[in-house]
């Protein structure tokens, strides 16, 4: 069967509740003094910022590690909001698909988490995001094997997608084996939905085992080349989703080993539209995340300049590899 529409193409997350998403294009459009919006008006302004991007999926987040329910996190219950954001997007139709950290802990309980949001928001389609790792998310290969087989009984694998690390080897260990994972998740997925959060990458870390010739230093271009060549030497059969930057968080990516500003992330978004070639090779481009209701310089996602970026670069009619 083809891959769901939610899946493939070009699309955006939404992180935490989608009062968040909202809150950053409320006044997408609007006029210089315009009265504070309604909810209804915050919707079709969103809407119209992702008619303006080209973006036709949206990958709204449902749960957290520690919340089951992102619309009750901080008070408010916004339960309601999500649901008019959803038939709002139906009605423009523009897919959607849910996803949520699963971690190895809340398997159990994500499962059934995933199976009351499927009924309750009659969702087609959902993401995975499982990124194991030594430092505190633990799996074990029966947890993993048991989430992914019933959340494929859930769905299907047409309608479900895996968000995960970029280059799996840099994570993979005996106690970590998250190539082996993505192996048993393999044949029940539609897709793989690695995160190339290219901040200043490809840096140090890579070139123990890709050369700097063929993936230049800092280049969003090259790491996300990067990215897919690792993928294609796994061998693990459904196709690429890839995941670009749309945020900036210094402190973090200072850590990390790079200083990208916003103004420097925006140009990284230029950079990747004028120069990425390898679109027969993926079959969707998502944006992480689709933002919250205050940019800092410290921090952020979707500035105005990442959005005319992103709008420039007609990301929704690129030759992807068909679904």
């Amino acid at each position: 069967m083809p891959l769901s529409k939610a899946l493939v193409g070009h699309g955006i997350f939404t992180e935490y509740s989608v009062n968040n998403a909202l809150s950053r294009f409320a006044r997408y459009g609007a006029p210089p003094g315009a009265p504070a919006p309604t909810d209804a008006q915050r919707i079709d302004r969103f809407i119209h910022a992702l008619k303006d991007m080209g973006i036709s999926t949206v990958w709204m987040q449902l749960f957290t590690t520690n919340h089951p329910d992102v619309e009750l996190m901080d008070g408010p219950d916004h339960r309601g909001l999500r649901s008019a954001l959803i038939a709002a997007l139906n009605q423009a139709q523009i897919a959607w698909a849910g996803w949520g950290y699963c971690a190895g802990a809340n398997s159990r309980r994500d499962v059934d988490l995933i199976a009351k949001f499927r009924d309750d928001l009659h969702m087609k389609a959902f993401v995975i995001d499982a990124e194991p790792h030594d430092d505190g998310d633990v799996w074990t290969e029966t947890d993993f094997d048991t989430l992914t087989a019933k959340v494929n009984g859930l769905f299907g694998a047409e309608n479900l997608g895996l968000s995960t690390w970029p280059v799996l080897q840099l994570q993979d260990s005996a106690t970590n084996p998250v190539i082996k994972y993505m192996q048993i998740a393999a044949p029940r997925v539609g897709v793989f939905a690695p995160q190339v959060y290219w901040m200043d990458f490809p840096g140090d870390v890579h070139y123990a085992q890709f050369a700097y010739d063929k993936y230049p230093r800092a280049d969003p271009v090259a790491m996300t080349r990067l990215v897919i060549d690792a993928w294609q030497g796994y061998r693990l059969g459904p196709p690429l989703v890839i995941t670009g930057q749309a945020y900036w968080q210094l402190a973090k990516i200072r850590k990390e080993g790079g200083t990208p500003s916003a103004e420097s992330m925006a140009a990284k978004i230029y950079q990747f539209a004028k120069h990425f070639t390898s679109w027969s090779q993926i079959v969707g481009l998502n944006w992480y995340h689709a933002g919250l209701s205050a940019n800092t310089e410290l921090s952020g996602s979707m500035s105005d300049e990442m959005v005319a970026q992103i709008a420039a670069g007609q990301f929704g009619a690129r030759p992807y590899r068909a679904a």
